[in-house]
């Protein structure tokens, strides 16, 4: 597999092609990524970080839960309620937070240290 890679009005275009492959699925497609291996480090992206918080128990106030989970994590974007079963709700969340080393696992130990919170983990992180 060959890899042609040229700028183009400051995005990086990359080619992948198949070495002498000419069934379908061959074609070259051109994929244009923002300061993708441009050695633009300082200009870091942001990422979405879908995270899920178990209560407690269930008689654990989820509004308060929700208000303290936005406070100790600025980024939060989103709260949701999931049934889990037998009265218990978890929460769904979604963050959003730079694209730096050890930022997830920093969101993870600050929703896990928010009182009420059984565990917290990260679900699902994707670029934005």
């Amino acid at each position: 597999m060959q890899k042609r890679a040229q700028r183009i009005s400051g995005a990086l275009r990359v080619v992948l092609r198949s070495g002498g492959v000419t069934a379908a699925g061959s074609r070259a497609s051109p994929i244009y990524a923002k300061n993708a291996d441009s050695g633009d480090r300082k200009d870091m992206g942001s990422v979405a970080v879908i995270a899920r918080v178990m209560p407690e128990s269930p008689d654990v106030d989820l509004e308060k839960l929700k208000a303290a989970l936005k406070k100790k994590v600025p980024g939060i974007q989103d709260i949701r309620e999931e049934p889990i079963g037998f009265g218990l709700k978890a929460l769904k969340l979604a963050a959003v937070v730079n694209d730096a080393g050890g930022e997830t696992d920093a969101i993870e130990r600050s929703l896990a240290e928010v009182s009420g919170v059984e565990r917290a983990e990260i679900v699902e992180v994707t670029l934005i």
